[in-house]
């Protein structure tokens, strides 16, 4: 696949995160292995992953891989961090549609066996695009350990002590 006008715009532990634009013009993510990084199977584990997160509509869409470069690309998400999103100027209702639609996904990664493994932290494997939630990197995912999405995302969200996060979701929903 040709890839034209690659930028980077995230670096990763094992991976740089590109943004390009494909031979029709439209524009897709693109992860690449790090030559310093000991994951070579980088692009084999996010494409495996990705379809299966795919297959019942969660995440990006995967576009391609190229083995031969170590290289997914995939749809690229327009939107900010959840991070960011979730200490801007958002109402209750907005926050309420975004974690029911958050809640659903991990449900639905949770009944085919897929743990992200990485959804907590600082939300930076949750992505808002026009509101709703986009699970994304999915190369630690795992089926062979016991899935727990729910569990993550509701602890990460409702329960961590002391979390910024907790506190400000908390703050919005008793507005």
């Amino acid at each position: 696949m040709d890839l034209v006008d690659l930028q980077q715009i995230s670096k990763g532990w094992s991976a740089y995160i590109y943004c390009a634009k494909d031979p029709v013009g439209k524009k897709v993510a693109v992860k690449v292995l790090r030559s310093k990084s000991n994951r070579k199977d980088m692009a084999a584990r996010e494409t495996k992953n990705l379809q299966i997160a795919n297959s019942v509509g969660v995440g990006p869409q995967w576009f391609y891989t190229d083995f031969e470069k170590n290289m997914v690309v995939m749809e690229f998400i327009e939107g900010e961090s959840f991070r960011k999103w979730v200490f801007g100027g958002i109402s209750k209702k907005e926050l309420e549609v975004f974690l029911e639609k958050l809640f659903k996904q991990a449900e639905a990664l949770d009944g085919i066996g897929l743990d992200h493994g990485q959804l907590a932290g600082k939300g930076a494997n949750i992505m808002v695009r026009k509101g709703f939630p986009v699970i994304i990197d999915f190369e630690k995912a795992s089926t062979s350990r016991k899935v727990h999405n729910v569990k993550v995302l509701d602890s990460f969200l409702f329960k961590s002590k002391d979390s910024a996060i907790v506190k400000r979701i908390r703050k919005v929903l008793e507005s």
